[in-house]
């Protein structure tokens, strides 16, 4: 059975926190609380195997980015944009895959923590609820730093990403600006907060329209299957929306190829705005306009993060960030049709 904090704490009579100060090598702890806690996590197995990370230079700092993988281009993207920030801010970066983080990341981060390479850790595994991130929180010593990119609506680590609801609004924004008034939506997976952040946005800024309407919507899943099928969901309700807001641009591709292939004029008869400005985006006939989100912003932010906590001890929970997104605009949103203004 895996040891916790939790059990040094029962073991010796200290408080929870007082275990993870000492774990990590906090200061101000006297001799005797840290030969007691240390004895009996060597005791329990606890996995530490002291507390200084390996830096080879004493310079650069050891970060592992850990996150699951999905089709297509957006996790290279996001990647890439660690991998552009990290030369100029002194890390050294892993990237880490887990595919099952609900089940495997607390034995896995476990692990890591045993190996004690790394300085911290930035997690990116949307699929996460409250409750998981809670349950690390066991495993973690107080003052490691961890800092998260995935949205939530209640972090409990500290949280920096993309602002998702200014997305949504921005998206209805243009499609207002540009004379269309009745759209719709291809929504993202229910349970994945981005998703629901990004539809809020957009809806909200449609009902304070007393002129534009949302008369259509669909859920997908953010993969290009779930977009093309949503182009049929379309065409089988009969409804005519002037414009249609894709939560992603892997969804807008398969969404505009579907279309195409019902002899449909991508931004003629419909426009479509999709989200994350993906490189594909670019190339795609029509080329697909986007809301950008900046991964090296991302990256840039996340680590200035983790280096100040590692610095500086600071354990910040709760805490979210929300980096700005603004919009590429391409092709297919064109203009509103003359014989339709």
């Amino acid at each position: 059975m895996k040891v916790t904090l939790k059990d040094i704490a029962k073991e010796t009579g200290y408080s929870i926190s007082t275990v993870s100060r000492v774990l990590s090598d906090s200061e101000n702890i006297s001799r005797k609380t840290r030969d007691e806690v240390l004895s009996a996590a060597k005791r329990l197995n606890y996995p530490f195997s002291g507390f200084k990370s390996i830096n080879h230079d004493g310079e650069n700092l050891n970060m592992a980015l850990i996150t699951d993988f999905w089709e297509g281009e957006f996790y290279a993207s996001y990647f890439s944009g660690y991998s552009a920030t990290a030369l100029s801010e002194k890390v050294r970066l892993s990237l880490l895959s887990i595919a099952d983080p609900r089940n495997q990341l607390n034995s896995f981060l476990t692990e890591l923590i045993r190996e004690n390479y790394y300085d911290g850790f930035i997690l990116f595994l949307p699929d996460l609820e409250r409750n998981n991130y809670q349950l690390l929180l066991e495993i973690i010593p107080e003052h490691y730093p961890v800092v998260s990119n995935a949205m939530i609506e209640n972090p409990v680590f500290s949280t920096i990403t993309f602002d998702g609801y200014s997305g949504g609004h921005q998206a209805a924004n243009l499609f207002y600006d540009h004379g269309y008034r009745n759209v719709g939506i291809v929504k993202g997976p229910p349970e994945k907060a981005d998703g629901r952040f990004r539809y809020n946005g957009f809806r909200d800024f449609i009902y304070n329209k007393k002129d534009m309407y949302l008369i259509w919507e669909c859920e997908g899943d953010f993969t290009f299957d779930s977009g093309y099928r949503a182009y049929d969901l379309l065409k089988q309700s009969g409804m005519k929306p002037e414009a249609v807001f894709i939560s992603n641009d892997l969804m807008a591709a398969g969404f505009i190829e579907n279309a195409k292939s019902n002899n449909v004029h991508i931004p003629g008869d419909i426009a479509v705005l999709g989200y994350d400005d993906l490189p594909m985006s670019r190339h795609s006939k029509p080329a697909i306009s986007s809301i950008r989100t900046d991964f090296e912003q991302l990256a840039t932010a996340t680590l200035r993060i983790i280096k100040y906590q590692k610095q500086q001890k600071a354990f910040q929970r709760g805490i979210m960030s929300l980096i700005p997104v603004s919009i590429s605009e391409r092709d297919s949103t064109g203009v509103l049709k003359s014989d339709s203004a």
